[in-house]
């Protein structure tokens, strides 16, 4: 009888002591400082492009524009008040345009998919229920492709016609974009260790450059820059490397 007690102890204990972790999981902020951290990320975006450049012809209204984000990336923490991360993304951007134009009805979507590397400097928020950073920076962009799509039915003829021709137009655009990035980013332990953490982030980047190689002026005779921005959210898994000896 004692024996069988012994065990229901045991085991009644051992679920305790696991229920507890388990409640504390995500609330767990100790970690270490001088630490090396791996993370895998997939974003959502809500994309635009300042200023849209219509190669001479009538301009049509913005249309909602979204477009996946997935990359890789790299953080370091010196201390428990800054960090840095850096990372590798494909992605997509661009926007997509509807309504009149020249009297017809059209849709038109410019696709550009980039290379995007940030280098950003972390900044914790203190006081915060679960380990929260702010993150800024420069993001640099490197143009892999260009594609439109444009449909229109009904309407007069384009000033320019193959200003709105469908297929590659990579040769439009400069290889190169450089954008200031903002991110609020919130990290929840996953296991007792704490070398395993999700990041949930919000993340902005505005382009400072004029993406635009052919410029085109509007149906006024003026031309003005585009520039790439962004908004979104991103959801990833962050793997700790190594770390030094000291808690943050």
């Amino acid at each position: 009888m004692a024996k069988i007690n012994s065990k229901s102890m045991k085991k009644c204990f051992i679920s305790l002591i696991t229920f507890y972790l388990l409640l504390n999981i995500a609330s767990v902020q100790a970690q270490e400082m001088r630490s090396y951290w791996l993370n895998g990320v997939v974003g959502l975006n809500s994309n635009l492009i300042l200023n849209q450049n219509a190669y001479g012809n009538p301009e049509m209204k913005y249309a909602s524009t979204f477009a996946p984000s997935l990359g890789m990336g790299f953080n370091y923490f010196f201390s428990g008040k800054l960090g840095f991360n850096t990372s590798v993304f494909m992605t997509k951007m661009g926007q997509n345009y509807t309504g009149e134009q020249a009297g017809g009805q059209a849709k038109r979507q410019v696709n550009l998919t980039y290379v995007e590397v940030p280098f950003l400097l972390m900044s914790k928020i203190p006081y915060s229920k679960y380990p929260t950073w702010i993150s800024y920076g420069p993001d640099v962009m490197l143009l892999l492709k260009a594609k439109q799509g444009y449909n229109r039915v009904g309407g007069s003829p384009l000033q320019n016609p193959e200003g709105m021709a469908e297929g590659n137009i990579t040769k439009r655009f400069k290889r190169g974009d450089v954008a200031l990035n903002v991110s609020l980013n919130q990290l929840y332990s996953l296991n007792y260790f704490n070398n395993l953490m999700l990041l949930f982030s919000i993340n902005s980047a505005v382009g400072l450059t004029d993406i635009n190689k052919l410029k085109t002026p509007n149906l006024h005779d003026i031309y003005g820059k585009s520039s790439n921005f962004y908004i979104g959210i991103k959801l990833g898994l962050m793997f700790k490397l190594a770390s030094g000896n000291s808690k943050w």
